[in-house]
């Protein structure tokens, strides 16, 4: 039995996968929690407004998605990188002779 050396893009990849998983998670624990901390049992026309929106819009739902669009751009600037796929005589796809 040999020992599985997996590609470094394969890695990096798996990586950049956790990142932006984490992101999610992150921004989603966000908008539902201040939606539900902020929103629940606001009434509709006595909610406090930041911006002409209710407070909990703002907070919960505007705030992470601007975050997100952010951390999207940096990250796939900044943090993502292109590598190049190899055909080698280990690749399951090359051609055996």
């Amino acid at each position: 039995m040999t020992e599985f050396d997996p590609d470094p893009a394969f890695l990096r990849a798996r990586r950049e996968a956790w990142t932006i998983l984490g992101a999610w998670l992150v921004s989603m624990v966000w908008t539902v929690g201040v939606s539900w901390w902020m929103g629940y049992g606001e009434s509709v026309w006595g909610a406090r407004r930041v911006l002409g929106w209710p407070a909990w819009v703002f907070w919960g739902v505007a705030v992470p998605w601007l975050a997100s669009t952010v951390f999207t751009v940096v990250f796939a600037l900044r943090g993502m990188a292109d590598d190049a796929v190899s055909d080698g005589p280990e690749s399951p796809a090359a051609p055996r002779p």
